[in-house]
């Protein structure tokens, strides 16, 4: 069945998009440290930079080549970014490319399953046929105590 929107959480995809897009400054510096390291993430920088050494610590192949200030700055871009975002999520002009927009929409928008479906149709053929009497017909049918539809007490047509 065709999926059909319920509703849709404005504030929820509001406040995701608000905090990606305060990420995306760390992202870009995150991107031009990497660049002027020369490596492609902060585990290829780690891998590359004990190689040159031979040390198993990265902090302190780092200090040995006097990269401890970017490598530091590199860890704690790498806690603030966290998994939220990455260069890949980002378009040239360095905004959230649509597709990442689309899937916390998507995140956050209720759809009706198909039993839901269903009823809302069944529902509204009910709604329909009733809507359709005249209004003296109306008068002729009420919901009794236990929810069923009948007849009222009034009606001449329950005989």
């Amino acid at each position: 069945m065709i999926k059909i929107k319920k509703r849709e959480n404005g504030h929820l995809i509001q406040v995701e998009l608000a905090e990606l897009k305060e990420l995306i400054p760390f992202v870009v510096e995150m991107d031009d440290l990497l660049e002027q390291l020369e490596a492609k993430s902060v585990a290829d920088f780690e891998t590359n930079i004990n190689k040159l050494t031979g040390f198993t610590n990265a902090l302190v192949s780092a200090r040995a080549f006097s990269k401890e200030k970017e490598f530091l700055r590199l860890l704690a871009l790498e806690v603030i970014i966290g998994k939220k975002i990455s260069s890949k999520d980002l378009d040239k002009s360095k905004n959230l490319k649509s597709a990442v927009i689309s899937k916390i929409i998507d995140k956050h928008t209720e759809f009706y399953t198909e039993n839901e479906q269903e009823t809302k149709q069944t529902l509204e053929t009910i709604m329909h046929s009733f809507n359709s009497l005249t209004l003296e017909s109306r008068k002729q049918i009420a919901f009794n105590r236990s929810g069923e539809l009948s007849y009222t007490p009034f009606s001449e047509l329950r005989f």
